[in-house]
């Protein structure tokens, strides 16, 4: 996990010319998403009125050198340097590897992903579950609020158990969810997401969080209140 290369773009796009360059990011990300070592990338939109970064890219490789040879195949131009707050922003768009792309409805096919602020309003509106799949104790420290448990090693035995309907898998950063909502899919079920960035952009939203010696659910608005858990 710490050898993994992660780009961070921030881009200063004019609002109106920012559905084209969606587009053509898009083109480009599926060329990267083929190539071998790369693992996912978001892109995020800010929420900020007046932000001078519209909108940011993430891109995860397996290491660098995956990440410098894929750029001969397709460069990304126009890089710059920049910090952007990641509270500021919510994902948009996702690219997950061609291979994962490609797959049907079988072993493997991954979940669609669905950003902490919809799968919120989803959950208040009870149109999904909300499945936190984290470890027992990392769900006795906190959890989202309006979420169930079922930590991934016991899914399988637990899928049954879970309403009928949409569901939405949760865990610290992501790659958890995906696993447990490929189970999910592997079972049977249809209409099921992964939260993107997890429990750590669900937080870093201002989302509610139940802690589970306190009755109620708080907006974690402070990133620094966040845990650090293994994923």
């Amino acid at each position: 996990m710490e050898n993994r290369h992660v780009v961070i773009i921030p881009i200063e796009i004019d609002e109106d010319k920012e559905g084209a360059y969606l587009d053509a990011w898009q083109g480009a990300a599926d060329v990267m998403a083929a190539q071998p070592g790369f693992i996912r990338t978001y892109m995020f939109r800010t929420i900020v009125p007046g932000s001078k970064f519209l909108l940011v890219n993430v891109a995860e490789w397996e290491s660098t050198a995956h990440w410098e040879e894929a750029m001969n195949v397709c460069p990304m131009m126009g890089q710059q340097i920049a910090v952007a707050h990641a509270s500021n922003y919510e994902a948009i768009r996702t690219v997950l590897p061609a291979a994962q792309q490609s797959q049907g409805s079988g072993d493997g096919h991954p979940p669609a992903d669905l950003s902490p602020a919809e799968a919120r309003r989803r959950v208040a509106d009870g149109e999904l579950t909300l499945v936190d799949v984290r470890e027992d104790h990392e769900w006795a420290a906190r959890h989202p609020a309006g979420a169930v448990h079922a930590a991934l090693n016991a899914l399988p035995a637990a899928l049954s158990n879970l309403p009928d309907g949409p569901l939405a898998f949760i865990c610290r950063t992501g790659t958890r969810s995906m696993q447990g909502g490929a189970q999910a899919i592997r079972a049977g079920r249809s209409s099921v997401y992964s939260v993107a960035g997890g429990l750590e952009a669900w937080e870093a939203a201002g989302l509610p969080v139940t802690f589970p010696d306190r009755e109620d659910a708080v907006n974690n608005s402070n990133r620094a209140k966040a845990a650090v858990h293994e994923d």
